[in-house]
């Protein structure tokens, strides 16, 4: 994702948003009109998610932690996860996520603070509940927030800052963000070359020029990792498209354009296909038939 954008939906007066800064992290103000079950859904960087209105269940490895409004989930990066948003009462789901760039986890004052914490012994969880926030990680979430949107006031050196702070205070609480593998499998690779380029028209030939191999090599070191280089593409694209409803008010056929798809109708027999609903169902209250 690049670029920043804050839209709001007329209709209910809630905002959306989504803003990011290359190098230096993500941030997302989700919301739902309905309970939906994401499955499968890939993580590349570590996330902090505060629950502001119903509950979120995050399932990785077979485990699953559940965060009700007030608490909030810390996951690791480089994961597969289903995720369940539902509403309570009612009332829509409503999150803020906030994604850091794996520069920051290597900053050497944050590394080491991190490192004494990791060196106690215990496993680190790749996923965990905070069933407190703290105000000042709070604070420093919606600080770090502004940062990223306000690319034209602030540099991305105090944006990094204020995403380091937002770090910190969870190493306070006890809480690690671990890095992405440091050696990434051919797939993820596949990934960080789609990742903000998902309307060009992929080819294995062309990606493979990227990552400077032969299409031969790509699809045997794809096989080898039990996925396709066709499963890749659909998957980031419709992983950015879910991310795109979610968290601005953009117009589907909008949305299927950034994606890489010119027909709508074709974008949401792919959406289906993948989530098992419909595009306008991020939306409604009522699930789209």
């Amino acid at each position: 994702m690049t670029g920043t954008g804050r839209t709001q939906d007329d209709a209910s007066g809630l905002v959306r948003s989504l803003s990011s800064r290359s190098g230096v992290g993500i941030a997302a103000h989700v919301r739902q009109g309905q309970r939906l079950e994401i499955l499968r859904a890939r993580v590349e960087l570590s996330a902090l998610i505060l629950v502001d209105r119903g509950v979120k269940a995050v399932k990785v490895d077979g485990r699953t932690v559940r965060a009700r409004r007030g608490q909030a989930i810390v996951l690791s990066g480089n994961q597969t996860v289903d995720f369940t948003n539902s509403v309570v009462e009612g009332r829509d789901y409503e999150a803020r996520w906030m994604l850091f760039d794996n520069t920051l986890i290597d900053d050497p004052d944050y590394a080491k603070r991190a490192a004494a914490i990791a060196s106690s012994g215990r496993p680190l969880p790749v996923v965990r509940l905070l069933e407190h926030v703290p105000s000042t990680l709070a604070a420093a979430f919606e600080a770090a927030t502004q940062a990223l949107a306000a690319q034209a006031t602030i540099p991305d050196a105090i944006a990094r800052l204020r995403l380091l702070e937002v770090m910190h205070w969870l190493l306070e609480a006890g809480v690690v963000l671990q890095r992405a593998d440091v050696d990434p499998t051919t797939a993820v690779r596949v990934r960080a070359q789609l990742a903000g380029r998902l309307d060009l028209d992929w080819t294995a030939d062309r990606m493979a020029g990227e990552l400077a191999m032969s299409s031969a090599t790509l699809r045997r070191r794809l096989a080898a990792e039990g996925t396709t280089f066709a499963d890749l593409v659909v998957d980031a694209r419709m992983s950015s498209a879910l991310t795109l409803l979610q968290a601005t008010s953009q117009p589907v056929a909008g949305i299927a354009l950034l994606v890489g798809y010119e027909s709508a109708s074709r974008f949401a027999i792919r959406f289906r296909q993948r989530f098992g609903f419909a595009p306008s169902a991020v939306r409604q209250r009522e699930r789209a038939r």
